[in-house]
């Protein structure tokens, strides 16, 4: 098993997957601002049929603009642990956690292993 990431790769990895979030943000972004003009030109949200399509729209782009900046967070804090080190390494059981899972979730923090056996989840 190889030990952890090289930095450069491990920078590569982070600002690739920031740059994708980034992309799918501005998406999200433009569709919230597309909603909201939308939802100014109506009123009775009630007896509009497009009222609440318009809500459940709008319920989503917010979930999904969360979820986004949640990411990019993760993507800072894994951007610290490369800075100090730690970055790579399996914060359940110490180990490395292989480079392929770490290009594909820069952010991870877990092995896969310890992830499937986590009643948390898989982080």
């Amino acid at each position: 098993m190889r030990g952890i990431p090289d930095p450069d790769d491990a920078r590569r990895w982070i600002a690739e997957r920031r740059d994708a979030v980034l992309e799918r943000l501005a998406e999200v972004e433009k569709r919230l601002a597309e909603v909201r003009t939308s939802r100014a030109d109506w009123t009775d949200e009630e007896h509009d049929p497009e009222g609440f399509t318009l809500t459940f729209e709008w319920q989503q782009a917010e979930g999904a603009r969360a979820a986004h900046q949640a990411e990019l967070d993760e993507l800072e804090l894994a951007a610290a642990r490369v800075a100090v080190g730690s970055y790579g390494i399996c914060r359940s059981c110490g180990l490395p956690i292989p480079h392929a899972q770490l290009e594909l979730r820069p952010a991870r923090t877990t092995c896969v292993s310890c992830a499937e056996n986590s009643p948390a989840g898989r982080r």
